[in-house]
């Protein structure tokens, strides 16, 4: 990972974290530079830090920002192959990160994809001290729109889970899990304290467009949340167009720092 990342020029860094005797690890692109703001980057499911490759490798985003790709629990080297798939438990380990790494005077901004978008979005909730807003790319919100797949029955049967990788029946047990899960936080998303802002491909087959639109539209506080549509994309626009979300993003961290820096000039008034 690290002679991967050094063909751009950069000198990436692992780190690992501890929840609960578990451990967590998250990959730098370069060292921590305190003077700016910092991105940080939830998979979905599966996945794993590495699905955030294109962003952390990009000159132009790590000239603004530090980035920081997190494996999550059960992926990655996060406790690989172990499930933990209560949306609940995965913000718990995470947390200590975003937190590690808060400059109040800076701001920090999650993204999320996929089953990493409300895991993002509940961190902000559970934190909104530590986080300064949310970008979810394609968000699995609405517990009325999950989709299941044939496939995934694979991974639950004693005769057929030899057939699938590891990574896929950590996956399908959070699957089974999501829709609760997803529950617990439906009554609560609208009192979210931060921007949130929302991408999410017009073809999505697999995280279905209007229903999870909707969901969100109707949840988060109308005035700190935004929908973007982009137009004739699926589920992984994120990597497809990576240098479409890079630009939207730079806007957000300019946004979001531009309003960060006014309401600390107001405070010192």
């Amino acid at each position: 990972m690290i002679k991967r990342f050094a063909k751009h020029g950069l000198q990436a860094e692992v780190h690992y974290e501890t929840y609960q005797g578990l451990n967590l690890r998250h990959i730098h692109s370069k060292p921590y530079d305190p003077a700016l703001p910092t991105l940080f980057f939830i998979h979905g499911a599966p996945g794993s830090s590495d699905n955030f490759d294109g962003y952390l490798t990009d000159s132009l985003l790590n000239q603004h920002a530090n980035l920081i790709s997190l494996d999550r629990l059960g992926y990655g080297y996060s406790e690989f192959g172990v499930a933990y798939p209560e949306i609940e438990e995965q913000v718990e380990s995470l947390l200590p990160v975003l937190q590690k790494y808060h400059n109040p005077s800076l701001p920090s901004l999650l993204v999320g994809w996929f089953y990493g978008g409300p895991i993002a979005a509940a961190m902000a909730l559970k934190d909104p001290i530590s986080c300064s807003g949310v970008v979810l790319l394609a968000p699995a919100l609405d517990p009325e729109a999950e989709r299941y797949f044939k496939l995934g029955r694979l991974a639950e049967y004693r005769l057929t889970r030899w057939m699938v990788p590891q990574t896929f029946i950590v996956a399908q047990k959070e699957k089974r899990a999501h829709v609760a899960s997803l529950k617990e936080f439906e009554d609560l998303w609208n009192t979210i304290a931060v921007p949130v802002l929302m991408l999410h491909g017009a073809q999505d087959k697999i995280v279905p467009f209007a229903p999870n639109a909707e969901f969100a539209t109707s949840h988060f506080p109308k005035a700190l949340f935004q929908l973007k549509t982009i137009p004739n994309a699926g589920h992984v626009f994120p990597m497809q167009q990576d240098q479409k979300v890079i630009s939207i993003l730079l806007k957000e961290l300019d946004r979001i720092e531009t309003k960060t820096s006014l309401e600390m000039e107001s405070k010192g008034k």
